[in-house]
């Protein structure tokens, strides 16, 4: 009967562990259809207009359409399963992908924070100001669209490349309604510094945005502990189980959609092993239920005897 039922558990973890990497791959083309789209509406619009803004936006979707690709491609080959050479799974790849993503965008905001420094120098007039808003408003809309979608995707999994390229789609929404308003100032008579002040500011934004996908790439990249709620949260289900009497070197990390866990538990010294390990199956069991994609190592000390040679970071065994 027990066993019947941890492989019921193990079925039940497979299809929501699949079921996320379906979201997340639906998420992720998505997006590809989306910002493709976009380019050829912003290219048009630019080119017909010469706003900076609007090229500030193309930009950013030109970026966006590189990275969606790429994040594509980096959740497919982290929902592959772990292997001989692979052990822990390919979930680091989105990781890595995000950590190019960050220097692309990076790069990307340095180009147009330079084209808008030399519109500065010599302003250019600005020209079908009502076809950039259309194209504007239209890439809003469908910019809405795209995070309602990673939104759902992200309730399923706790994709990094999911969330990074969700970063970049709410960033169109602002980035679009800024440009919106400075075509609008100068529609009605605003200087032309305007149309390039929000070039310049969408260059920013780019770059905050490329700082902050970088450092969440290199937490990954470096094993960075999940955080205090997420740890405290697994301490909590692990202590209110009766047959422990304590608990110690708790270690988390996230690889891709994954997250690992690893504790030490103290039990009584005069349990048999059988029963020592119906502890450490029913605490899986339990922190499962909250973390369905969580991979679990747990393990087990006699009361009041807790040192070994894995307690590598001094200080630190709680």
């Amino acid at each position: 009967m027990l066993a019947e039922m941890n492989n019921q558990d193990s079925l039940k973890i497979n299809k929501d562990t699949a079921a996320s990497s379906t979201w997340a791959l639906f998420a992720a083309r998505w997006a590809v259809a989306t910002v493709s789209v976009l380019i050829v509406f912003k290219a048009y619009a630019y080119y017909v207009s010469g706003s900076v803004g609007l090229l500030g936006t193309l930009v950013d979707s030109a970026s966006d359409a590189g990275i969606s690709v790429m994040m594509l491609m980096a959740i497919k080959y982290s929902a592959k399963p772990a292997d001989a050479d692979h052990r822990y799974g390919h979930g680091k790849i989105e990781g890595l992908a995000a950590l190019f993503q960050g220097a692309f965008l990076g790069g990307a905001a340095f180009f147009l924070m330079l084209e808008s420094l030399r519109r500065f120098a010599d302003p250019q007039p600005v020209n079908h100001h009502m076809l950039g808003i259309s194209v504007a408003l239209v890439a809003i809309i469908l910019s809405l669209v795209v995070v309602a979608i990673q939104n759902h995707a992200l309730k399923k999994t706790a994709s990094l490349a999911v969330a990074s390229d969700q970063s970049h789609y709410k960033s169109d929404i602002f980035l679009n309604g800024g440009v919106i308003c400075g075509l609008l100032l100068n529609y009605y008579g605003g200087p032309l510094w305007i149309d390039t002040a929000v070039g310049l500011a969408i260059s920013l934004y780019i770059a905050a945005t490329a700082y902050k996908v970088g450092m969440e790439a290199a937490d990954m990249l470096m094993d960075r502990e999940l955080p205090d709620e997420v740890r405290l949260e697994i301490t909590r289900i692990v202590e209110a189980h009766g047959g422990v009497y304590g608990m110690h070197d708790l270690r988390t990390r996230r690889t891709g959609p994954n997250i690992h866990i690893s504790f030490d538990i103290e039990v009584d010294p005069d349990l048999s092993l059988r029963a020592a390990h119906e502890i450490t199956r029913e605490l899986e069991g339990l922190i499962l239920e909250k973390f369905p994609e969580a991979d679990i190592i747990i393990h087990k000390d006699p009361k009041g005897d807790i040192h070994d040679a894995r307690h590598k970071v001094h200080g630190i065994h709680h």
